[in-house]
């Protein structure tokens, strides 16, 4: 939820019916706009009776200051996640500071481009006075727009992405870090700021559970439809050695653990399996099917809630990928960069990502028939699940840690065809998920970049969200399709 509060002059003298119409006709408007982007927006000014208020030929905004913490009061005790201020034409920049103190949201102070009534002035003095009181960090940290609503409902879906990661958990099954990456480790009592917390679970639990569902006659029969249903629906290619029968039931068990695992908990925004090497090589079978599975609308028990999942217990990747998720409620794609040279970034997880990738159909069945099973490279057994992702539009993003300091990298990236050349060249993974993109700089500037091995990325254009993001969780945006950026990065 989005609150909407217009603010007017207070001065007795100053009033004018037709200005307060304005303010309403604008007020009206914006609002009319976010519910339209599937925005659920408070309307503050009709909760403080403001329409009858200029029915009766009174002000329309906000004049006073019992009016302020009365809105206040009614914002304070909604869901909103942030708020708006339509600053449209003059008010006095305390009622504006009361608000952004009482309420503890962050805001947008916003007018159009109508010359016609003194919205600038009001924007300039307002943001100068919340600079100057700075009575939280909502103050000092207030964005101000003029004039473009596609930049607003960007902000409000970076506030609202936030304020949902601000209030869910991250499940993570098997601790970090995985085969000596010291770089999946975290400062997680820091990172509270942003993620509501973390729910660690030793994998053991997965095995467990799998075990009693392969050894119990009752809940055989969940895994056995299971298999039927991905026989049936994704092309399956077993071997004598990796993918057999026996293993991709043991694959379906530890899913369908994970799955009842993730059920036990509340209110968890994504996952992550750290897999390698307590299930891969000790278990002896790899969990491809929870970051394959997990990221989609289906599976054999019918549709699905979509839950953002990463593989080897990245925390830093499954912040990133859930961030993804709420922008733009499309499942994220989790991936090792494979390989980089001048003109391509190739992404390719280490035997699964979303299955929604195999086409970017929002149709889950035609993404499940362009979907292969077939036996992995690495782990003791198990399936790797291959297609190749079709060229469109994305928007990547990796949050990262330098010196103690986070970042937020990003790029939009556009989409390439894996071409038969490209598809030569594969050897090591080939069988698993692949998609690429257009490198944002050259092969150099890219490696030297990266602070991790693994990217996220949604179809979609997210960059000026994830900027807005950035702002809000107080780290610095660094835009890798911007040499000025990357380079102050790099040296600094």
């Amino acid at each position: 939820m989005i609150a909407v509060v217009t603010f007017t002059d207070p001065r007795p003298t100053a009033l004018s019916i037709e200005r307060e119409r304005a303010l309403m006709e604008k007020h009206s408007a914006l609002i009319g706009e976010l519910r339209k982007a599937g925005f659920e927006v408070l309307d503050v000014n009709e909760r403080l009776g403001k329409y009858e208020a200029l029915k009766a030929g009174k002000n329309f905004g906000i004049d006073s200051m019992d009016e302020s913490f009365r809105a206040a009061e009614i914002v304070g005790g909604s869901s909103a996640s942030g708020i708006i201020a339509g600053l449209w034409h003059w008010t006095e920049s305390n009622l504006v500071t009361a608000l952004v103190r009482e309420t503890k949201r962050p805001i947008l102070l916003y007018a159009d481009d109508d010359p016609a009534w003194a919205g600038t002035t009001c924007i300039t003095s307002v943001g100068a006075s919340l600079w100057e009181s700075a009575v939280n960090e909502y103050a000092l940290n207030h964005v101000r727009l003029k004039g473009d609503v596609e930049k607003v409902k960007a902000w409000a879906r970076a506030v609202e992405a936030v304020s949902k990661l601000s209030k869910k958990s991250l499940l993570l099954w098997g601790a970090p870090y995985t085969l000596g990456m010291e770089h999946l480790m975290d400062d997680l009592p820091g990172l509270k700021r942003i993620v509501g917390d973390f729910i660690m679970l030793d994998q053991y639990v997965l095995v467990r559970k799998a075990e009693n569902m392969l050894s119990d006659e009752k809940l055989r029969v969940k895994v056995r439809s299971f298999y039927d249903w991905l026989t049936d629906n994704i092309t399956v290619k077993f071997d004598d050695r990796m993918l057999t029968p026996e293993a991709l039931r043991r694959q379906i068990a530890i899913y369908l653990a994970a799955k009842e695992s993730w059920k036990e908990q509340s209110n968890v925004s994504a996952v992550s399996i750290k897999c390698q090497p307590e299930l891969s090589e000790i278990y002896g079978v790899t969990a491809c099917l929870i970051p394959a599975l997990f990221p989609f609308n289906l599976d054999a028990e019918g549709e699905k809630e979509v839950v953002p999942a990463t593989c080897e217990g990245d925390v830093k990747g499954t912040i990133s990928s859930a961030l993804l998720f709420y922008l733009s409620g499309k499942p994220p794609l989790f991936g090792d960069i494979k390989y980089v040279d001048d003109e391509v970034v190739m992404i390719a997880n280490c035997g699964a990502a979303s299955l929604y990738y195999a086409r970017l159909s929002e149709n889950p069945e035609e993404n499940l028939k362009a979907t292969t099973v077939q036996g992995q490279c690495q782990g003791a057994s198990g399936g790797a699940l291959t297609y190749r992702t079709p060229p469109a539009t994305f928007t990547v993003a990796r949050l990262i840690r330098r010196g103690g300091e986070y970042y937020l990298l990003y790029f939009l990236a556009e989409g390439l065809e894996i071409t038969e050349e490209m598809e030569s060249k594969l050897k090591w993974g080939k069988q698993w998920p692949h998609t690429a993109i257009k490198n944002p700089l050259d092969k150099e500037g890219f490696i030297s970049a990266m602070g991790a091995n693994h990217l996220s990325l949604v179809p979609g254009d997210y960059t000026e969200e994830l900027r807005f993001t950035a702002r809000l969780w107080g780290v610095k945006p660094i835009n890798l399709e911007d040499p000025g950026e990357v380079k102050s990065f790099l040296e600094g």
